[in-house]
């Protein structure tokens, strides 16, 4: 290919296979970039519109995150009713980041001889800073603020729609990069891997149980201040935030979608064309176009959402006069490659 005509994605590729060290320290500069990114919008998230932090010592009605956040939440008040002496709610928020820590180093085990070692660091790295956001963010005022200004224009509604969108947007870059926010979603992501379908519907599923715990917990450490109907009313809006968190990560994460794609061409050897480039195999058929009358290849092929563009630019550098259609699958049965988690 001549040189002025390459993309800059095909320079970075040759230049990639030159500088191996460069390439990985590039790919993994922009992981941590990402991974910071995520944590800093879930701690966000957290921190003004789930569980805000009363600056003048007041208490707040929380939402339950799910997932090891949700638990380390749920385990925070069985201490507080086990120990009701404990030194106030800024003692109770530090305990939280403590506890979201120590929840996840059983899933980082697991996944780390389950899902993969570079996906097991970034997620660790990304728990850590998790738990320093979410600590240092009670203590900015303004978070406090924007508490105040969204609670007072929607109540509980608008807190679990700001709330999923932050949760689901830091869920869905982490899984962009190949790793997770830890907890819940890194077993969900292992089952997603393993049935090669969406995510969120996992973390919804596994999220239930800890939204019910939250709210009978709730209830008993708030009994006898007539709080019941608004704690039943946080439980569902919890549950409402968790189904935005989920379809915003199925919407951006396309790594488990598939999308069949068939090309009608004139040029028979684009099947073997394709099959250099993209990892999957291909069912040929013979077709005869109605209004020219001449006989046309017809390649048939099952891709990962996230390979879609990849094949149509190949097609269309090889035969731009083909025919592409592509369309959207539920699922897929057989055998499929997908590439392996690091």
């Amino acid at each position: 290919m001549n040189q002025s005509k390459k993309t800059l994605k095909d320079r970075y590729v040759s230049w990639s296979y030159e500088h191996i060290i460069a390439k990985r320290i590039i790919e993994y500069s922009l992981m941590f970039v990402v991974c910071t990114l995520s944590a800093f919008i879930f701690a966000f998230g957290f921190r003004a519109f789930l569980q805000p932090v009363n600056p003048a010592g007041g208490t707040v009605q929380s939402l339950v995150s799910g997932g090891v956040s949700g638990i380390a939440q749920n385990i925070t008040i069985i201490l507080e009713l086990i120990f009701p002496g404990l030194p106030g709610s800024a003692f109770a928020n530090y305990l939280y980041s403590i506890l979201y820590f120590a929840l996840n180093i059983p899933v980082f085990i697991i996944s780390w001889f389950g899902v993969g070692k570079r996906y097991t660091v970034f997620t660790l790295i990304n728990v850590i800073e998790v738990s320093l956001f979410t600590s240092l963010l009670q203590n900015f005022d303004f978070i406090y603020e924007l508490f105040e200004v969204i609670s007072a224009n929607g109540g509980f509604l608008s807190r679990a729609l700001f709330a999923g969108i932050c949760t689901g947007i830091a869920g869905a870059l982490t899984f962009k990069m190949d790793f997770s926010d830890g907890g819940v979603d890194s077993i969900a992501y292992y089952m997603a891997l393993k049935k090669s379908t969406g995510v969120g519907k996992y973390a919804v599923v596994l999220n239930l149980i800890t939204v019910s715990l939250f709210a009978v917990l709730s209830a008993v450490q708030n009994k006898g201040a007539g709080d019941t109907i608004q704690i039943v009313g946080s439980a569902l809006f919890s549950a409402m935030y968790m189904i935005v968190a989920s379809t915003v990560i199925d919407m951006i994460n396309i790594r488990n979608k598939k999308v069949e794609i068939k090309i009608v061409t004139s040029m028979p050897d684009l099947s073997k064309i394709l099959l250099l480039e993209i990892p999957h195999g291909q069912t040929l058929s013979k077709g005869v176009g109605g209004f020219s009358g001449q006989e046309r290849t017809i390649i048939t092929m099952v891709v990962s959402a996230y390979e879609v563009n990849s094949v149509v630019n190949i097609v269309k550098k090889e035969d731009p006069a083909a025919f592409v259609q592509a369309t959207a699958l539920q699922q897929v049965y057989g055998r499929f490659f997908m590439p392996p988690i690091k």
